[in-house]
């Protein structure tokens, strides 16, 4: 018996995606005379077939299925008979007019937050929006979804429990369908707001606590990895000794400060509150040894010179620094494995950025003005407030025991 052409991949998973949805029973699709032709056979009933108004293309998939999902639906719910009727009923519907190809939408958003607005990673693409863009696209192909409310509802029953998530899934869809509203004409009914993301995941979970290190832990974590790599021991002392986020490693100059002296210059400007970040000049706040005096590394001196010691990648040349890799270089350290069983233990989360939050409770407690710390760490008073650590419990218990009145 001759082998069936089913033509090339995207063809035969078209069929199989028609033959097998659910709402779909008795619909199959094939290619007549370069058009979409639909046929529908019911249980014990006469077959009727109809051409669809569009190529039959890889292109055309995913606005054919959605057509064919609300002719089936005109049909079961007893508006027409003729399946020729549902499907001009069906392209009468508002989305079908727009025509709106959402794999296009998805790669519009991919190409608009690596390459503009958030400039992320394509592990970060790959991560935190990939497979829930995907499930959607996946739903409203299906017509399981017509609105921003249902697709958000129905794509998050893949990740139910799943906390971390869900809250990735609200904001990747999130940011999905205001790109459609915004870049392609979709109708404002797929907008999903704040309201629908807290309805449809319940209430969050309880905020995890953000570590931060005292001076000794600091010390012990980077005489830990110096001794074995220098390099990235030296990296730490400069997000330890600056508060810096990983990102801004990148970004860092030798400069001559105001008075003369030798300082480090960070290009970085980063998107906050809708504002765009300053450049800015970096003041070190320097850790303390066990007498309070403070422990002067020469890393801004070897800097100035070059010869400050950086990681090298496989090929020779310095590895290019950012969270990701700082993480990833991290979490071997068996310094950096044992810190984080210990804020465990005290209820607090570890990661690359717990420099940048103890640098800012250091300079709390070295008493140096908040609007001074906001500038060197280059945002403002507000968004200090909401996400910077000021003072732990012991050491506000220590400042009010303390205080002479």
């Amino acid at each position: 018996m001759p082998k069936t052409n089913n033509g090339a991949p995207w063809e035969a998973n078209f069929r199989l995606i028609i033959r097998t949805a659910p709402g779909l029973q008795g619909f199959t699709v094939s290619n007549a005379g370069t058009k979409i032709q639909v046929r529908f056979r019911p249980a014990g009933g006469k077959g009727q077939a109809a051409r669809l108004p569009m190529l039959w293309e890889q292109g055309n998939v995913n606005q054919a299925t959605l057509l064919i999902n609300h002719a089936a639906k005109a049909l079961l719910e007893g508006k027409t008979d003729s399946l020729a009727t549902a499907i001009a009923m069906s392209q009468s519907n508002r989305t079908m007019q727009h025509g709106l190809d959402w794999q296009a939408v998805a790669d519009g958003l991919r190409e608009a937050l690596m390459n503009h607005r958030n400039a992320i990673r394509a592990t970060t693409w790959r991560n935190n929006y990939q497979a829930y863009v995907e499930e959607a696209l996946r739903l409203i192909a299906a017509g399981m979804a017509s609105d921003g409310h249902s697709l958000l509802k129905s794509t998050l029953a893949k990740w139910a429990g799943m906390d971390p998530s869900s809250a990735a899934c609200g904001k990747a869809l999130r940011n999905l369908t205001d790109h459609a509203i915004a870049r392609f004409g979709a109708d404002k009914s797929w907008q999903i707001t704040s309201e629908h993301i807290q309805e449809l995941r319940g209430k969050p979970p309880k905020k995890r606590r953000k570590a931060t290190l005292s001076d000794s832990e600091l010390i012990l974590l980077i005489d830990g990895i110096a001794s074995r790599n220098p390099g990235w021991a030296n990296v730490l002392r400069i997000m330890t000794l600056f508060g810096l986020r990983p990102i801004e490693l990148q970004h860092l100059t030798p400069n001559t400060r105001e008075d003369g002296s030798l300082g480090v210059w960070c290009s970085h400007e980063k998107s906050c509150g809708g504002k765009q970040t300053q450049q800015r000049q970096l003041e070190p706040c320097w850790l303390q040894d066990t007498d309070g005096s403070a422990i002067h590394w020469n890393v801004i001196e070897l800097f100035h010179t070059g010869l400050l010691e950086l990681p090298l990648g496989i090929d020779g040349e310095p590895r290019k620094l950012d969270g990701h890799h700082c993480e990833v270089f991290l979490k071997r350290q068996p310094e950096w494995k044992q810190l984080q069983q210990d804020c465990e233990k005290r209820g607090e989360w570890l990661r690359t950025y717990s420099f940048r939050d103890t640098f800012s409770l250091r300079c709390h407690r070295q008493k140096i003005e908040l609007g001074a710390i906001c500038a060197a760490m280059g945002h403002n008073i507000e968004a200090h407030s909401r996400a910077y650590r000021w003072e732990p419990k012991q050491t506000t218990a220590s400042a009010f025991s303390s205080a002479h009145f």
